[in-house]
């Protein structure tokens, strides 16, 4: 995303306070139309689809991050018509998504994904949305009959009694397996196996899971993105992963044993006395992992706290003696302290 000149809100389809709910929507409806395995792969529609796909990852940060921002751009998009991004004749059910935690997505795992075949009658119900109560009584308007007579001309038409939708009884109740519906949804369980090293955004291919065609009389090519649930300010670069360790200046100072998280559980290591701030610290490998099953390395940025406000007195005191206990080599000048840190707090 080096290039930002299209609003992403366009892109997406949705308006500057969309929720994250909301983006994800509007980004799995583009896909499930876009996505180049599905519309061909042509350098237009693989530069469609990156702009969509830079797009949702950008609001999907910003919206995390801060909450829904104005003023964002991003690269040309190939959109001309913004109707023709609310139609899609793909089937629905084709493009799924997963989120999996990031351990998994690197030793790789076996998952279940329910694929809608789409909707049919209700059985319990034959489509009414209601049944009948036990022991009840007939209905009054049609005596039990479910329709009404109507004529006609010379001949009767059958119409079904409004009152107690065609079956016959005084009262009905709210059909329980399809809540009123009177159609339910036909899901299909899937088991697929997503295999060790999966980054975040990796689309995989399953054919012959997807929903079934009936003009083609097949099953369809299941579609299934990843998003891997990463700790807050893990990178994943190759096969190393990047963060950010926080320490505070004494132990800057002072160096020793700390225990940081990897992705394989929490870890003890050394830290060198003085360490500058430019320098990673690699746990060797500890990082992601290649086809080849060759894993890489956590490097850890180093971000030196330090306290906030004025000195103490007394830590003043404390800091003069470690002057003096543990002095820097070359220091021509001392720092003064100041009128505020003589000040007791």
């Amino acid at each position: 995303m080096k290039y930002f000149e299209k609003d992403p809100y366009d892109i997406l389809g949705v308006t500057p306070g969309a929720s994250l709910d909301e983006i994800k929507k509007a980004y799995r409806r583009l896909v499930r139309k876009w996505h180049p395995d599905i519309c061909g792969k042509n350098m237009a529609n693989i530069k469609r689809f990156l702009a969509i796909k830079d797009a949702y990852i950008l609001l999907k940060e910003k919206v995390k991050r801060k909450g829904p921002s104005k003023n964002l751009n991003l690269s040309k998009s190939f959109f001309s018509n913004k109707e023709s991004l609310k139609k899609s004749n793909f089937p629905e059910g084709a493009f799924s998504f997963v989120q999996i935690p990031i351990e998994k997505a690197l030793k790789g795992t076996k998952i279940t994904i329910e694929v809608n075949e789409g909707d049919n009658f209700c059985p319990s119900c034959q489509g009414l949305g209601s049944i009948p109560q036990k022991n009840q009584g007939l209905c009054r308007k049609c005596l039990g009959k479910g329709y009404r007579i109507l004529p006609w001309g010379n001949k009767e038409l059958k119409i079904i009694c409004k009152y107690c939708s065609g079956k016959g009884y005084e009262k009905l109740l709210t059909c329980p397996k399809c809540k009123g519906k009177g159609f339910i949804s036909l899901i299909r369980k899937v088991k697929v196996t997503i295999p060790p090293g999966t980054k975040d955004g990796t689309i995989l291919k399953f054919p012959g899971e997807g929903p079934f065609d009936p003009e083609k009389k097949s099953r369809t090519t299941l579609f299934l993105e990843i998003e891997v649930q990463n700790p807050k300010g893990w990178i994943i670069h190759g096969k190393d992963i990047i963060s950010t360790i926080d320490i505070d200046c004494w132990t800057h100072i002072g160096g020793g044993y700390i225990q940081v998280n990897t992705i394989d559980g929490p870890q003890k290591i050394f830290l060198t006395p003085g360490i500058k701030r430019e320098r990673f610290l690699r746990i060797k490998g500890h990082g992601w992992i290649d086809e080849n099953g060759r894993r890489g390395d956590m490097l850890l940025r180093i971000n030196i706290l330090t306290p906030k406000g004025p000195c103490p007195k007394k830590a003043l005191e404390l800091i003069e003696l470690l002057k003096r206990l543990w002095p820097c080599e070359d220091i021509s000048k001392r720092a003064l302290p100041g009128p505020d840190t003589l000040k007791d707090s």
